[in-house]
């Protein structure tokens, strides 16, 4: 593909998405072969690992849901779950080829603090992908939405809200158990720092991206199981600085410094780094490496040379600094996540087996 025809189907791909968004009107058909071809147009080394991992993730059969077998309407709609802290909003994308007998997977999408779901699910573009797509409202707090995992959260008990979540979901749509996924921006990337050790065994991986990582988001973690993990962060983001400093009160630390433990689990001891950016993009992907063979999980972490306080590929604003078109955070997560599927509990999974 030329460089040409690549600066049009990206240019196509962000204005189906908006449409999309606006009309409700979302499917597979629209971005799944596209992100794959994105994807592995990272890097010849990225293709080539992509293809290794997509062997693998094939191998991985479905897991049904408990609610496969109910009817959805497909569209993008608004919804409410009631919690222990009161009634909590979330909005579901369903694609419009869904089918209530086929397992898709899921990805829960978490925004920033003072955003909520639907600006994060409209400058992601993650609506678009071949997956149910569910993305929360944070717990309001002097008039802004944000997450647990954070000095200035509510208090809110949000893994618990996200474990409803989950089973609602899990409950009455056809999820795929074993591809059951998590990412995030900012305080949303705090949280799934927060559900990643608190509520590990309901995902099968996780993706933060410019991750708010204060102590509240790691507070007792328990990294003894291998966890597959990617982060993206900006090396000139200003607001969550790429190798830590302080804010709210709170010194946090480097995106290095939280992803570590991380690797540390996986028994990987050793990276490796390589240059992945298209058109001169100055993206190094660092992967750890020689980890413990009996229970691999990876872990990449993404660095994007100047790269703000922003969603990499946005599809609008998603926040201040340099935002790179080069380089898609949707595409390189949903990459990551079709590589690495792994069981999950699902609230009736071995009941749904067929």
């Amino acid at each position: 593909m030329s460089s040409t025809t690549k600066r049009i189907t990206t240019t196509l791909l962000a204005t189906a998405a908006s449409l999309a968004l606006l009309t409700g009107a979302t499917g597979t058909a629209m971005t799944s072969p596209a992100a794959a071809q994105s994807s592995a147009a990272q890097s010849p080394a990225g293709a080539e690992a992509s293809a290794g991992a997509q062997s693998s993730a094939g191998a991985v059969p479905a897991a049904p849901s408990a609610g496969c077998g109910t009817e959805q309407k497909p569209g993008n709609d608004e919804k409410t779950i009631p919690t222990e802290d009161g009634e909590r909003s979330y909005r579901i994308n369903i694609p419009r080829d869904y089918e209530i007998s086929t397992p898709l997977p899921l990805v829960i999408g978490f925004h920033g603090n003072g955003s909520d779901g639907a600006e994060f699910q409209n400058y992601t573009g993650l609506p678009t992908l071949p997956a149910i797509t569910v993305f929360p409202d944070g717990d309001l707090n002097d008039g802004k939405r944000s997450w647990q995992g954070a000095p200035y959260a509510s208090g809110a008990d949000d893994v618990a809200f996200v474990s409803d979540l989950l089973d609602s979901i899990e409950s009455e749509h056809c999820i795929d158990l074993n591809r059951v996924y998590a990412t995030g921006k900012s305080n949303g990337g705090g949280m799934v720092s927060v559900l990643a050790c608190n509520l590990r065994d309901r995902f099968s991986a996780f993706a933060p991206v410019a991750g708010a990582y204060y102590p509240q988001s790691t507070e007792g973690c328990d990294y003894s199981t291998p966890t597959p993990m990617l982060a993206i962060h900006g090396t000139g983001d200003a607001t969550m600085h790429y190798e830590g400093g302080h804010r709210q009160g709170e010194d946090y630390p480097g995106v290095r410094e939280w992803i570590q433990p991380w690797a540390e689990a996986s028994g990987c001891e050793k990276t490796k780094e390589r240059q992945v950016g298209r058109k001169g993009e100055d993206v190094v992907r660092t992967q750890w490496t020689q980890c413990t063979e009996e229970t691999p999980a990876p872990v990449e972490l993404y660095s994007v040379a100047d790269g703000g306080h922003v969603w990499p590929g946005e599809v609008v604003y998603s926040g201040g600094g340099y935002a790179t078109k080069d380089f898609s955070a949707t595409d390189m997560i949903w990459d990551f996540f079709t590589s690495h599927p792994g069981t999950t509990d699902g609230p009736t999974q071995t009941s749904t087996q067929k």
